[in-house]
Parts: structure tokens; C-alpha cells; sequence
């Protein structure tokens, strides 16, 4: 395999009759496609694109929700040489204005809903719920070469302006082959999609699945009762999702364990299960196995960070959890655990085909033929992140006499102290997750009265009373050099996050400024101090090193 289009034709010879897509439908029903269906499909609106002259290297948007028509379009448009550019469903329409100037896109691919919602199309509208159909001439197909540009991938943004990451049909269809020897999947399998197309974790992965011959049921609800419902029902045997995802589903078997007041029974279990063979563990969580259909074998967690304890725990109920390390520049997927061999503290090692290396300060570096061209019109990023054929990541990272590779954070976050000694905020925040209060952490370096930046936490919790006692009992655990000064309540619900719920540290940071802004004249006005529901700040350890950070 290799480019993209040579998936398809190979799947249909190998799996044709069986089923590749499942939806459900608004009458409660599923909907199907076999793989010489999704052939058949693809082939009608290619040639619709054919017949309205979409030339090699021209750009088309996707903007809808992952589904069986979104997949449908994505193959169409690389059949006859078209370039996607996918977007986030939840993308404003200033952003996607940018995109389609920026790219020339020719056509936008989405519903007729979501094209009423733009007051300024900027391209014509081609609908997605009932896409156009041709009579395709395969003798007039251009032909695709490994090289040849297939996607442009903005990316999310966390730390300011999205660039285009340009990828070519070899750098993902390499992906796909690559990570099909970690995980074990087969023509048995069922693949329960949440997650956004226009990631792309999830496309790279989707697309294994369907060289396997498995299939791939669309949720089209993220409603927790839907998803048991699907899961229950449809015999699926794994999900791809991100760590909040696996949390937010242990969160609701807990709740129900709590409910049924079996706690010390639930505990009992897992500390026996952590002594057992891994094919007896089902036999003590049956209950959990029958909800999930009986079927279900694994997780794969990618995008952020997974703590080893929450892996652990559904690795005691015998369901696997994979997990990998990525970015869209590797189309995306760098390291991985394998099927039958995790390290629940490592990302694993690198794919077949894929070369890492550790700077001397500490940046992952990836070569290897899943590495991005470049970016869109942008050659001064290009040569910052490209060089001498390696991709520097910006994240840092070390790797085992074995070849594991271990995450430390990003490059960017890093404080470096006064004398020298470095501090990693993922560190601070990955045990801070640990405490049951806390719902989610930011760690910072912050100008605190004058003196710079100190290590600083930004508390995602219900109860401020408990804040005070959960930074305690995070600084208990840190070195001297590590340890919170000063801490942050959000007064928000949630931190603004990407739509694979990242955090968005630039927004995080502007809004901590505002609310350090408004305690400062606040305490200009009264006698007490500042707002102690919006702001509370202690200090800790004032003879701890004045730290001085690196912005991002």
C-alpha cells in the first residue's frame, strides 16, 4: 500500500461482501456499507468530481461530523488527485474563511444546516447528506504517486496560530501499515468511533481498521446512555479515544459502584485481579464485561497524557489499553504499546519505520516516512521544525535502554529556575490529577509581586475550601525545587480546551492575567484583600528558588 487509493481496491478483493460502515439512522435503525458498497459509492461522486473538473492538487474542505459520508468524500477526493483539508466541526467561520482563502479551496463539503449557519460562504457548497453522483472514467484518472500531496491539516492551536501540516499519501498510508503491527485487529473486529475525523488520530487509525477488514460503527451521539446502548448492542471490541474519555467512562462505573454501596468489595477485586493471569481477570468483573457488550477487548489512548493508575485499573478488569505518542507532522502516530506488550508508563517504542532521537536538550526528534512535507505557505516554519530530514517535536522526552520512549511535557512549558535547575509543569500536573478534588491543573511560571516567575497552579475544583490541603499534599510529594508557591482557583466550569480536550494554555494564561488584574484593584478598594471565590493565593517554601520561565 502505497498511497491512500490503494486501500480500497485491495480491501474489496479481500473483504468485499463484508461490512465496513455502520450509523445509526433517525429511525432507530442501523444503516450498512459493505466494503464493495463503499467502492461503489466512492466511485459515483468521484466521478461527479471528474465531471466538474477537479484537477490534481486542487483543495476541497470537509466541515461536518465524523460519519460514513464524511469517509465516502474523503476517499472521492483523493481518487481523482484532490487534495482534503478537514475541519473541526466546531471551527467558527472566521477560521474556516482563513482556511479556504489560504488554500483556494474549490468546493466546502458539509450539510446544507451547517452551510446556513455561514452569513459569508466563501466556496460553494456541495451537500454531504446527499452527495452528488457521476459516471467515473478510470482511464482518466490522474495518476498518484507516494509523494503526492493528500491532506493539509490545520492544527488546533494550543500555542497560537494553527499551521497547515502538509501530508502526502505515503507519509499516511506508512502510518497505517506501521501501526497495524501493534495492534491485533481483525476482520472479527468493530471499532466504536467517537472521536473527530478531522483528527488526525483517528483517520490514521480508521483506516488500519479498514485495511484489516474490521468495521467502523459512527456514534453520531457522544450521550453517555447512547454509548452504553451501542456498546451493549452492536458487539464492539474496542474504541480509540482520548485519557479524559477513559476517565469520564471510569467515573460512571465508579458512580455505580458507589450507588450499590460495594465499595470495599470493587477495591477487593482489584487488588486480587492485579495477581491474576490477564485472561481470568474477566471472570471477577462480569457485570462491567456484560454492559460493555461482551465483547469489548481494548482501548487505544492517544493525545494527551494517561495516567498509569487509571490504564491499571481497567487493565485489572482484562481490557487492554494501548496507547501511542503522535502529532499531525507524523501523520501522526511516532511510538506505541503493543497488543501484547504495555508498559502502562511508557508510550512505547517507535513504529516500524520510524527513527527517534533525543536532542541534548531533551526534544523528541522523529525521521521517517510518515513525517509531514512541511507546512502550507509557511517556509519559515517549515525550516524551524524540519531539519536535516529529522522533525523536531517541541516535546521533551527520553527513551530506555530497551527503547521506550517517556513523555516529560513540552518544550515550550518549560520553567527553567534561577541556578539552572529545570521544571517540568506536566510533572506537577499528572500528580495533582491524582487527588480526588481536583478536577484538572494548569502549572505555570508567574511574576509574583515583583519577583519572577514562580511555579504556579491553576486549580479546576469544586470546593475551594479544598485547595489549600490539595496543594499541600501535591508539594509533599515534588522536590524542593518543584513544589507550588502560589495557586490559582478557575472560576470557570471548565478551561477552554481543543476539540481533543486539550487545554488551551494561551487562553488559560490571558484570563489568569485578568483575574490577577481584577484582585490587584480590588484590594486597592478594601482593606480584606481580593475575591476569594475567584482568586486565592498562599505561599509555600519562600526560600524555594525564584524560578524564570520560558513563554511559549
Amino acid at each position: 500500500m502505497e498511497t491512500i487509493n490503494d486501500l480500497i481496491p485491495a480491501s474489496v478483493e479481500q473483504f468485499g461482501g463484508l461490512i465496513a460502515f455502520m450509523e445509526p439512522t433517525s429511525d432507530g435503525n442501523m444503516s450498512t456499507l459493505t466494503f464493495r458498497e463503499l467502492q461503489q459509492r466512492v466511485q459515483s461522486f468521484a466521478g461527479y468530481l471528474q465531471v466538474n473538473a477537479l484537477q490534481k492538487g486542487e483543495r476541497i474542505l470537509i466541515w461536518s461530523e465524523s460519519r460514513i459520508d464524511w469517509m465516502v468524500a474523503y476517499f472521492s477526493v483523493l481518487l481523482v488527485g484532490g487534495v482534503v483539508v478537514p475541519l473541526d466541526v466546531h471551527s467558527r467561520e472566521d477560521f474556516i474563511c482563513r482556511i479556504a482563502q489560504s488554500t483556494e479551496t474549490k468546493y466546502l463539503i458539509t450539510t446544507q444546516k451547517l452551510y446556513a449557519t455561514l452569513q459569508s460562504p466563501p466556496v460553494p457548497l456541495i451537500d454531504l447528506d446527499v452527495l452528488p453522483g457521476g459516471t467515473l472514467d478510470e482511464a482518466g484518472l490522474p495518476a498518484i504517486k507516494s509523494n503526492d500531496l493528500a491532506e493539509i491539516v490545520f492544527t488546533s492551536g494550543t500555542t497560537g496560530q494553527p499551521k497547515g501540516v502538509m501530508l502526502s499519501h505515503g507519509n499516511i498510508a506508512s502510518n497505517v501499515i506501521a501501526s497495524l503491527k501493534l495492534i491485533e485487529v481483525t476482520q472479527t473486529d468493530r471499532l466504536l468511533s467517537i472521536l473527530p475525523l478531522s483528527h488526525m488520530f483517528e483517520l490514521t487509525l480508521e483506516l488500519a481498521v479498514l485495511k484489516s477488514g474490521a468495521s467502523i460503527l459512527y456514534a453520531r451521539s457522544l450521550i453517555p446512555d447512547t454509548l452504553l446502548k451501542l456498546l451493549g448492542t452492536q458487539h464492539i471490541t474496542f474504541m480509540i479515544l482520548v485519557p479524559q474519555a477513559l476517565q469520564l467512562f471510569m467515573y460512571n462505573i465508579e458512580r455505580q459502584v458507589r450507588l450499590q454501596k460495594k465499595e470495599k468489595q470493587w477495591q477487593l477485586l482489584h487488588h486480587i485481579a492485579a495477581f491474576m493471569p490477564f485472561h481470568l481477570r474477566p471472570l471477577l468483573f462480569k457485570p462491567i464485561h456484560k454492559s460493555l457488550g461482551g465483547r469489548f477487548r481494548f482501548f487505544i489512548s492517544g493525545g494527551a497524557y494517561l495516567s498509569p493508575q487509571l490504564a491499571q485499573r481497567w487493565e485489572n478488569m482484562g481490557i487492554r489499553v494501548l496507547q501511542g505518542y503522535g502529532t499531525t507532522e507524523c501523520s501522526p502516530v511516532i511510538t506505541g504499546t503493543a497488543y501484547k506488550n504495555r508498559l502502562l508508563e511508557t508510550v512505547g517504542e517507535p513504529l516500524s519505520g520510524v527513527e527517534v532521537r533525543i536532542a541534548e536538550d531533551g526534544e523528541i526528534m522523529v525521521r521517517g516516512s510518515n513525517v509531514a512535507l512541511g507546512y502550507w505557505k509557511n517556509p519559515g516554519a517549515t525550516a524551524a521544525a524540519f531539519r536535516d530530514g529529522w522533525y523536531y517535536t517541541g516535546d521533551l522526552g527520553y527513551l530506555d535502554n530497551k527503547g521506550n520512549l517517556y513523555l516529560k511535557g513540552r518544550k515550550s512549558n518549560l520553567i527553567v529556575l534561577a541556578n539552572g535547575m529545570k521544571v517540568y509543569p506536566e510533572d506537577i500536573e499528572n500528580i495533582m490529577l491524582t487527588i480526588p478534588s481536583i478536577k484538572d491543573a494548569v502549572v505555570v511560571g508567574l511574576q509574583e509581586d515583583g519577583h519572577g516567575p514562580v511555579v504556579h497552579g491553576i486549580l479546576l475544583i469544586d470546593d475551594p475550601d479544598h485547595a489549600k490541603a490539595a496543594v499541600q499534599q501535591t508539594n509533599q510529594q515534588l522536590a524542593p525545587h518543584q513544589q507550588i508557591r502560589n495557586y490559582t482557583i478557575w472560576p470557570d466550569e471548565d478551561f477552554p480546551r481543543t476539540y481533543t480536550l486539550k487545554v488551551r494554555r494561551p487562553e488559560v494564561l490571558e484570563k489568569l492575567q485578568s483575574i490577577k488584574q481584577q484582585k490587584k484593584q480590588e484590594e486597592g478598594n478594601t482593606s480584606t484583600g481580593g475575591s476569594r471565590t475567584s482568586s486565592t493565593v498562599i505561599g509555600v517554601h519562600p526560600s524555594s528558588p525564584t524560578p524564570l520561565t520560558e513563554k511559549r
